[in-house]
């Protein structure tokens, strides 16, 4: 048997590594900093709001900024294909690298194998499991003093101790492009914000070359307003520039989620 003494501590096995970001991340400065902050003084925030608005994005962009805070690692499990409330802790442990779960039930092999971790977990799309989800996270939460837990979801958890952030539509309007920007309308001087940013980011990827100016600018607004300037329909929409002009694609915007 192998004796570990107290200033021995027991190397545990690297945790689930975050998804690469293979965008570029816009805007969302302040909703960032707002995380961050929230969990440095609460075990449990949950970044509410509707579909497409980027929950997921700035959930996994706050674990790659905090993850030196976690020694134990920061974990995501993405819960959206698990449909049956009993795969729920079962998908947990395969995200955390438990398979094999001994006699014990999963929720206490699950317990057992991240109690002394100091670790943030990444619970995403929890909303179609909402109950489920936050009877797991008050178990983690109330038997893991050093677990921390960042979940998305479109509704809150309503669990005691919960801070809940709501995640805004991008603004439409309001920045100006700067020298300290990069991507297409930097050091141009235009005023944009960020849904026109992301928007502008995402179409030079499908047309080199685009450019964000003064003649396109009120375009691409309006059909960032069109799509609510949320993140996930304005990247689609981007994509469809490889097809139309930024007028066409908003003369078609009258049938927008469709398109």
């Amino acid at each position: 048997m192998k004796i570990v003494t107290s200033d021995q501590v027991e190397p545990r096995p690297p945790g689930p590594r975050l998804p690469a970001e293979v965008t570029s991340f816009v805007g969302r400065r302040h909703e960032v900093a707002e995380v961050k902050r929230r969990l440095s003084i609460s075990r449990l925030v949950t970044l509410c709001g509707v579909g497409g608005v980027g929950k997921t994005r700035l959930a996994i962009r706050v674990g790659v900024l905090v993850r030196r805070a976690f020694p134990d690692g920061v974990w995501l499990v993405d819960l959206a294909a698990v449909t049956d409330p009993g795969a729920l802790v079962p998908a947990v442990c395969a995200a955390l690298r438990l398979d094999d779960v001994p006699a014990r039930p999963p929720l206490q092999a699950l317990i057992d194998h991240v109690r002394g971790c100091h670790a943030l977990l990444i619970l995403d799309n929890c909303e179609h499991l909402l109950s489920d989800a936050a009877r797991l996270a008050e178990a983690l939460l109330r038997s893991c003093p050093r677990l921390r837990i960042l979940a998305t979801s479109r509704q809150a958890l309503g669990i005691t101790g919960e801070q809940i952030l709501w995640v805004p539509s991008l603004p439409v309007t309001g920045l100006s492009v700067t020298g300290s920007d990069t991507g297409p309308g930097a050091d141009t001087g235009i005023v944009a914000g960020d849904a026109v940013r992301l928007f502008a980011e995402r179409a030079e990827a499908v047309v080199p070359g685009f450019t964000l100016t003064e003649d396109n600018r009120e375009t691409v607004e309006r059909i960032c307003r069109r799509l609510d300037a949320l993140p996930l329909a304005i990247e689609l929409a981007a994509i469809r520039l490889r097809a139309l002009s930024v007028h066409q694609l908003l003369a078609r915007l009258d049938d927008r989620f469709r398109l």
